[in-house]
């Protein structure tokens, strides 16, 4: 005598409720289209560390909660050990002149082939966030950067202004290196 599964209350029987749930399960750790996350582009060329090291001005930024109302943001990144920094990052609240505001995090180099993919660690390790340097000036003037899956680049200097010209020709760049660009708003330096 042969039993036949019942119908559970979403309408499938046990077995096809299971195949479905690791179909789903299946696709989101495998990449099926449309569940896959997305990734921002490829870094373009290898940093030389030492070169990166310093002061780096915002020039432009995607606007995001951590910055709202941060005015002339900058980080200063410092080489702890091979491969790991310190990065110290400070903002004005309210105006150019207002209120300093510092969070200083650590990162590490994740990808040892280009130097330019970070992953940087908040509060104590809590937070962890990936960031990578699409492109940088060959005299290392300007940088193209971004989280991993592209959706908030940014454009830093090292210096705190750059004319609008160069501006405009950089969000052009970011634009044709596949990053979103219509969202881009100055730090306010």
């Amino acid at each position: 005598m042969r039993v036949q599964s019942q119908p559970t209350e979403t309408g499938l029987a046990p077995g096809a409720f299971k195949a479905a749930f690791l179909a789903l399960v299946a696709a989101v750790f495998i990449g099926w289209p449309g569940l896959a996350s997305a990734q921002a582009p490829e870094p373009r060329q290898t940093l030389n560390l030492e070169r990166f090291m310093g002061r780096w001005h915002e020039i432009l930024r995607t606007p995001n909660d951590h910055q709202r109302d941060c005015w002339a943001a900058s980080q200063v990144w410092a080489q702890t050990a091979p491969g790991r920094f310190s990065i110290s990052q400070t903002c004005h609240r309210g105006s150019r002149t207002g209120p300093v505001r510092r969070i200083n995090t650590s990162a590490r180099v994740t990808d040892t082939r280009t130097n330019a993919k970070f992953e940087a660690s908040f509060f104590g390790g809590l937070i962890r966030q990936r960031y990578w340097v699409i492109d940088i000036a060959p005299d290392y003037s300007w940088m193209i950067a971004t989280t991993a899956d592209g959706k908030f680049p940014a454009l830093l200097s090292r210096s705190p202004t750059m004319s609008a010209a160069q501006r405009q020709q950089l969000t052009a760049r970011m634009g044709q290196l596949g990053l979103p660009t219509a969202q881009l708003e100055p730090s306010g330096g």
